[in-house]
């Protein structure tokens, strides 16, 4: 398993993302105890937003971003089929690059 300075990982935007979004259960279950609530993802233009996230119930295993991440999918005009590399950074942080559905790095200004 990778260490949390090496965990970079994709997330598709797929249908019902809208109001929260699931993390990889690999990376779910070596930060939920040690991950800030909430973190700060900070987009390449250099903008941050504040997420909170809980663990789901049903799969005690994947941490989902919820109340903030509404505000940040509508902002940035996410569509199905785009896809974020996450980079985290111990213990509350995330950088994320936004590609679109042809895996291009969408360059926001600021």
């Amino acid at each position: 398993m990778p260490t949390l300075a090496d965990f970079r990982f994709f997330r598709f935007i797929i249908p019902n993302t809208e109001n929260q979004i699931r993390m990889p259960a690999a990376f779910s279950n070596l930060v939920q105890e040690n991950m800030s609530n909430p973190v700060e993802i900070s987009t390449i233009n250099g903008q941050s937003w504040s997420i909170s996230w809980v663990v789901e119930e049903e799969h005690p295993h994947r941490i989902v971003f919820t109340r903030g991440w509404r505000a940040f999918y509508e902002h940035y005009h996410l569509r199905i089929g785009a896809t974020m590399l996450l980079s985290y950074h111990h213990p509350k942080f995330f950088y994320v690059a936004i590609h679109d559905t042809r895996f291009y790095k969408i360059n926001y200004g600021r």
